[in-house]
């Protein structure tokens, strides 16, 4: 499993986990970065040395192992946490012979009928199951967390262990937000596609070269379920961290302040993300628009400057991010192009209520025209340009569509 999946489905740091680590100064609140010098990396060394070594044994075995390493250790809350993150590249798993619940009733009926002793009870039923005795004790309570063993370790190495500890506390914070304020000047797909897979209520206003966006937080009077809205509020930040340009405020109130705390980041901060951008295109149709433009109208040539993903249409309470824009490299009008190329009756749907809600004359819609469905519909909700294709578009009609349209 890719660590980006690991840090979306893990528990994250517990809070009192948290807490250790963050300063509050004069109304601000900060995480405290663990430094990635020679001390740490060799105490992260060490255990990732320790899960390795306890590959093929229980979970069980493996926690005992952890605690008595952190036995001496004034800093043992930052081992658990480490030792948190680590977990989350491991795969528990455990395949019995038998149930262990028929196993455990077995054994049971076995005492309460005959009067046998444990260890007649266990080569009884190791017979009658056609295990050995020591299958049989394996399994008795296999079926218990503590009982699951560490088939599967992916570590990561002792700098990343660090990076991705300073994440969890960074990102541990938001737990106690009420909302989170962010400037966004680029990366808005990336953006948008991490706050609606995580369900987050916001707003987005368009301010100077970019975007305002408020996210309720879990404390927010807004949220109804705190806890796992807080889980997800603060699994959101390392989506933020895959824009280039962007500044963050949040209003957080941990337990035990009795006053509001601005936290603060921005793109200037050294910490690291560990989920995986998009790629520069989503589908061969956009790709080869953008080569063959760039082809013919580049260079000495351009008039129009063409960007990927650069401008958001705000429709309701969603956005719409076109595919691409074009900018006059003399007067600096501007005119957006979405391709559509996916036929697909909820894609469709949702598009075509997009375009009905934007009513951008500036927006020129490029259409695929599939063997069942036309431009038409398109047309009949546009307030802009559309034209449509079979084979490839012909930049001599998008030009054309550009210069009407470009405001």
């Amino acid at each position: 499993m890719s660590s980006w999946v690991h840090g979306l489905i893990n528990n994250m740091l517990k809070s009192e986990l948290i807490r250790p680590r963050i300063k509050v100064n004069s109304g601000q609140i900060k995480a405290k970065r663990l430094p990635i010098d020679y001390e740490w990396l060799e105490i992260c060394n060490t255990l990732i040395s320790i899960y390795h070594q306890h590959m093929g044994q229980t979970r069980g075995v493996l926690a005992a192992a952890l605690k008595e390493h952190e036995s001496d250790s004034l800093h043992y809350s930052i081992l658990r946490g480490l030792t948190a993150v680590l977990d989350t590249c491991c795969t528990f798993d455990n395949d019995p012979p038998i149930q262990p619940a028929l196993l455990r009733e077995t054994l049971f009926q076995q005492g309460s009928a005959l009067g046998l002793t444990r260890e007649e009870r266990i080569r009884e039923t190791a017979v009658s199951f056609k295990l050995t005795p020591q299958q049989i004790e394996s399994t008795l309570f296999a079926d218990l967390v503590e009982e699951q063993l560490l088939v599967e370790f992916e570590p990561l190495s002792p700098a990343n262990l660090i990076h991705q500890y300073n994440l969890e506390v960074a990102r541990g914070v938001l737990y106690w937000a009420k909302e989170m304020r962010l400037y966004v000047e680029d990366g808005y797909k990336d953006l948008f596609k991490f706050i609606k897979l995580f369900k987050l209520m916001h707003t987005v206003k368009a301010v100077g070269n970019g975007y305002d966006i408020v996210l309720d937080g879990p404390i927010s009077p807004f949220v109804a379920s705190t806890i796992r809205y807080g889980l997800q509020f603060a699994k959101f930040l390392p989506a933020l961290l895959l824009c280039d340009s962007w500044e963050m405020q949040a209003k957080v109130r941990p337990q035990g302040q009795k006053t509001w705390l601005n936290y603060e980041l921005d793109d200037s901060t050294d910490l690291k993300t560990h989920f995986k951008p998009s790629g520069p295109y989503d589908s061969r149709l956009e790709a080869d628009f953008a080569a063959e433009f760039e082809a013919k109208y580049g260079r000495s040539k351009r008039t129009w400057e063409l960007n990927r993903e650069d401008e958001l249409i705000l429709v309701d309470d969603t956005v719409m991010i076109p595919d691409f824009s074009f900018t006059h490299a003399k007067d600096g009008r501007r005119a957006l192009l979405e391709i559509i190329g996916f036929w697909h009756p909820d894609y469709l749907r949702r598009k075509l209520n997009k375009i009905r809600h934007a009513q951008r004359e500036d927006l020129i819609l490029l259409v695929y025209e599939s063997a069942n469905v036309s431009a038409e519909p398109f047309r009949e909700v546009s307030a802009g340009e559309v034209i449509s294709f079979k084979n490839k578009p012909v930049l001599k009609h998008v030009i054309e569509a550009i210069e009407k349209t470009a405001r």
